[in-house]
């Protein structure tokens, strides 16, 4: 029988990683445990911008490894392409708008 603050610590843990998905992400990237006061310190838009930087880099290696399949849309005038995931993407930049920023320090 787990005792109801185990409950309650595990819910917080829950929600906190629902709200703030790519929290989880960061904390292990660079090995910050959740609580911490290194934690504290985080602002989730930084780690936002972080993600999509590495999304941005991610993309750019598959586009030079496969440069000579890209050859031909280069050629017809195609060079943004059109969003993978575009459901996800809706997800996470719907999540920003629950992110307070009067509580972001500087």
């Amino acid at each position: 029988m787990e005792h109801p603050a185990l409950d309650n610590l595990k819910s917080y843990a829950v929600k906190w990683n629902n709200r703030y998905p790519l929290d989880k992400w960061y904390r292990k990237k660079y090995q910050v445990g959740f609580g911490t006061a290194a934690h504290r310190e985080l602002c989730q838009i930084n780690i936002l911008v972080e993600y999509l930087e590495e999304q941005a880099f991610t993309e750019s290696q598959e586009f030079h490894l496969h440069q000579k399949e890209n050859e031909k849309e280069l050629k017809d005038g195609i060079w943004i392409r059109e969003r993978k995931d575009p459901e996800q993407e809706d997800k996470l930049f719907g999540d920003l708008s629950n992110i307070d920023l009067n509580t972001i320090q500087y």
